[in-house]
């Protein structure tokens, strides 16, 4: 006889019925998920309530378009078991994928897991890096990140102080210890947010690189906005989220890496560079 994971997913959606579909029929059977409707218009919302009737998911709508954290936090109020997984809708987990993250969290010392991210092509999706410290921003400043790797923002997963997470799992006490998904932003750097919230509980972060699942990124994002205004925004909110660690030495750090992306922008000319520079400018000055 075989138990119920003791795991509930919350998968956020808009107007995405596919997507969506693959993702919750990709979860473990007996797992409880939670779809969260994020002001789908009636068709779409029709059909997400009948994937729910048909899978035993619940169906919860939203009465309009909501922040990605305000929409998880949403879900994860209607969740009931030990582990939460927050979950994009354009992700489809591999086979024992939830179960790997959920072992994880088994030890207490571990706040958030996340899983290996693949990408469709098979090519690695896993984005992680280390957190805006002064030495860290100067170095993106003056250039010395290119030849100091120990310097760089972007980090190898199993060496990171955070994770992106389309797909991460955390016990739902920790998720209430630290207040939920930090609604302070409207989208990106919610993951580096719930890190160092983690983190400060003195808990680290575990890489389950065997827990795999495939993520089409931007796959929401990309039917809003251009590459350019991603980058944009995930830039500022970055920095944003880098500025309310706290301190003089974050705000100098975010500072330095403001201004090194500015005079990347001049060298660079291009309109990457310019979105990049444009979003940190942006996260410095962002209440």
């Amino acid at each position: 006889m075989t138990t119920d994971p003791d795991v509930s997913v919350v998968v956020l959606t808009w107007e995405d019925f596919e997507r969506t579909t693959a993702c919750v029929k990709s979860l473990p059977a007996g797992a409880e998920v939670v779809v969260v409707d994020n002001g789908s218009g009636p068709g779409v919302g029709d059909a997400l309530r009948d994937l729910c009737d048909l899978t035993g998911a619940r169906y919860v709508p939203t009465d309009s378009v909501v922040s990605t954290a305000k929409g998880m936090n949403l879900g994860a109020r209607y969740c009931t078991r030990t582990t939460v997984v927050l979950s994009n809708n354009d992700v489809v987990a591999d086979p024992g994928a939830v179960e790997g993250l959920a072992a994880a969290l088994e030890d207490p010392a571990v706040g958030v897991a996340f899983p290996g991210v693949r990408a469709c092509d098979g090519s690695v999706g896993t984005d992680a890096g280390r957190f805006l410290t002064l030495p860290v921003g100067l170095a993106h400043l003056t250039g010395l990140g290119r030849v100091i790797p120990a310097l760089r923002i972007a980090a190898a997963p199993d060496r990171a102080d955070w994770l992106s997470g389309p797909f991460v799992a955390v016990r739902r006490a920790t998720l209430a210890r630290v207040g939920g998904v930090d609604e302070a932003t409207p989208a990106y750097s919610e993951d580096l947010r719930l890190c160092w919230a983690v983190r400060r509980l003195g808990l680290r972060i575990a890489y389950v690189p065997g827990s795999v699942v495939v993520h089409e990124d931007y796959a929401t994002a990309q039917r809003r906005w251009s590459p350019d205004q991603v980058s944009r925004q995930r830039v500022r909110e970055f920095v944003r989220a880098s500025r309310d660690q706290g301190g003089w030495r974050r705000r100098m750090a975010c500072t330095a890496y403001a201004y090194g992306a500015a005079l990347r922008a001049v060298a660079g000319r291009s309109t990457a560079h310019r979105a990049v520079a444009e979003g940190a400018l942006e996260g410095l000055r962002a209440r």
